[in-house]
């Protein structure tokens, strides 16, 4: 099969590409069938960056050559695919840029699920139930990840980070109970010995 990609040429930090037809067995900057134009994206501003022979392209698409992923966008950016080809491409995006909304989504609940476990070290309540809504949650997010379903994952980053909420929120609430009983008792141990202290006095 025939592929069309790039060959990079240009030096460190230079990149300068050239766009051919090449058997897919070949390596990479091996023997090219036809060079069908080139791309330069270190061109300085107001020169040419790009330089298609789109009758050329067009003619090997039509045979079945097959573009790489970034041939691909270039020639959909440039009209040089059929609307067929385009609009296959147009989904893919739509599905690659869930994915990456995805991912984000799934990074929250990792977090999540991370700073739960740390805070666990010094809680003052047993953490474990909301470990588990936490990590349900992330694999939840990383099903929707490999899906590209990103509403599901951010449902489920949501989910959460709302386990480690509610875990900060109980131990808050456990410290602050302590802390009243610990008060408390001071109070009543200083009463008493307030109380003994007199009894003393009087004798």
């Amino acid at each position: 099969m025939v592929r069309l990609r790039l060959m990079r040429l240009g030096r460190q930090h230079r990149p300068f590409y050239r766009l051919n037809a090449i058997d897919q067995r070949t390596r990479r900057n091996g023997k090219v069938i036809e060079p069908l134009g080139w791309y330069n994206p270190m061109a300085p501003q107001g020169e040419q960056e790009l330089e298609l022979k789109v009758d050329r392209i067009q003619y090997w698409l039509s045979k079945g050559a097959q573009p790489s992923e970034t041939v691909r966008d270039i020639l959909a950016k440039n009209d040089v695919l059929s609307d067929k080809a385009k609009a296959e491409w147009e989904a893919d995006r739509e599905v690659a840029r869930k994915r990456v909304t995805a991912k984000k989504a799934g990074e929250r609940a990792d977090a999540a699920v991370a700073e739960l476990a740390k805070f666990g070290e010094d809680a003052d309540i047993d953490v474990a139930p909301f470990e588990a809504t936490a990590k349900e949650a992330q694999s939840e997010a990383k099903a929707a990840v490999s899906g590209g379903k990103p509403d599901v994952a951010e449902a489920a980053a949501g989910k959460a980070e709302q386990a480690l909420a509610d875990a900060k929120k109980a131990d808050e609430t456990a410290k602050a109970k302590k802390a009243a009983e610990e008060a408390a008792a001071a109070e009543a141990a200083a009463a008493e010995s307030s109380g003994e202290g007199g009894e003393e006095a009087s004798e």
